[in-house]
């Protein structure tokens, strides 16, 4: 009886997460093509009959008609049933992370569900604000995969969402204000040993510190400004690896979508996690999604696709980012509060972009053919 709490909370969480992977699937179905996603109904895009309330619950509609619409027979894509069980068991996942286990070790906030049957409020709005982020993510990738495109009411409604909960829970938040004053005055926050670590809230950190006067810590103006350049980053950033890498290789490689994907995730965790997870996204895009790929192909012995979404791989780099922030953030911690040291790293990795795009485009390009020679 003292895990009741604790089992009807997690049930919620995938029942809610379930609900919410079903509407995805309502908007990678529609939103590609520019159809309205509230009206008409769920119906069979062969025969256009509605599909009836007990067939269309998530998961167990799809299983009791095994994947079939009961009118016309039609196939439905197995997307519907793993999107739907990959949101549930998300939201369920970061339930746990968040308000069971307190990944992120937020002060004060430990929900003890053997004597509280209810978990913190403040907990329970920290998991809703970043469930709309993993929702958001989730849509985007879905239909980056199967459409290539990511289209801007999911990226443009995330950073609505990211920004106005962003005011709200300012940074230092959890954290009393007063934890912002963790440095001695005048200490830059690049001295990790003489300053210890910046605190992690919701919003991991604040833009840049010291703080200054007109963004105190845990006021409005600075959780505003935070989730603002945490938008103008996530998109800047992508744009301009665009270019460079673009200019060396001579073809559009990435697309602006994945710039506004972007965006809406620095909107909800600043500047300095979105910029990291650009290079986690890639390299998770390289090989959770382009090498199962190549081994498919030599399988089957079929050509490999040339093009890359790159929404998926954003989307992972992203959450792997986010949750590795409590270990990565000492680590880099000298470099994003060094002005110096930090454009040193954008000059490194600039040149870095310009020359692999460079080498890319002499390796695409074909060898010349000697010419006949006439009389």
């Amino acid at each position: 009886m003292d895990q009741l709490p604790l089992i009807i909370w997690s049930v919620s969480a995938l029942v809610l997460g379930l609900m919410v992977g079903s509407f995805i699937n309502v908007l990678a179905a529609r939103l590609p093509f520019e159809k309205s996603i509230v009206w008409p109904g769920s119906r069979c895009f062969s025969c256009y009959r509605p599909v009836r309330l007990f067939d269309n619950i998530p998961i167990l509609g799809y299983l009791r008609l095994r994947g079939r619409c009961r009118d016309c027979g039609a196939g439905f894509s197995v997307r519907y049933l793993w999107v739907e069980l990959g949101t549930g068991l998300a939201f369920l996942g970061l339930f746990l992370a968040e308000v069971v286990f307190n990944w992120f070790n937020y002060p004060g906030l430990v929900w003890n569900y053997r004597f509280d049957p209810t978990p913190p409020p403040p907990l329970v709005g920290v998991y809703v604000y970043h469930a709309a982020l993993v929702a958001l993510l989730i849509a985007a990738a879905v239909i980056d995969t199967e459409h290539r495109v990511i289209p801007p009411l999911i990226p443009f409604t995330g950073l609505v969402v990211g920004v106005v909960g962003a005011a709200f829970l300012p940074w230092p938040w959890p954290h009393p204000p007063a934890a912002a004053a963790f440095a001695q005055p005048g200490i830059p926050w690049m001295l990790l040993p003489v300053t210890g670590r910046v605190p992690e809230g919701v919003q991991p950190w604040p833009f840049y510190g010291p703080a200054f006067a007109v963004s105190l810590a845990g006021t409005w103006k600075l959780g505003l400004l935070n989730a603002v350049l945490g938008a103008l980053a996530g998109s800047f950033v992508v744009r301009g690896v665009k270019w460079l890498f673009e200019t060396g290789f001579g073809k559009e490689a990435l697309g602006l979508g994945d710039a506004d994907l972007l965006m809406m995730a620095g909107a909800f965790l600043g500047w300095q996690p979105v910029v990291l997870s650009l290079f986690v996204g890639a390299f998770a895009a390289l090989i959770v999604f382009k090498l199962p790929a190549i081994v498919i192909a030599a399988v089957r012995r079929t050509g490999v696709d040339r093009e890359l979404p790159f929404g998926p791989g954003l989307a992972v780099g992203v959450v792997v980012t986010w949750f590795a922030w409590p270990w990565l953030a000492p680590k880099v911690q000298p470099v994003f509060f060094d002005i110096q040291t930090l454009l040193v790293v954008v000059t490194i990795v600039g040149v870095g972009m310009l020359t692999a795009g460079l080498l890319l485009r002499r390796r695409e390009e074909p060898e010349p053919q000697p010419q006949p020679v006439g009389k």
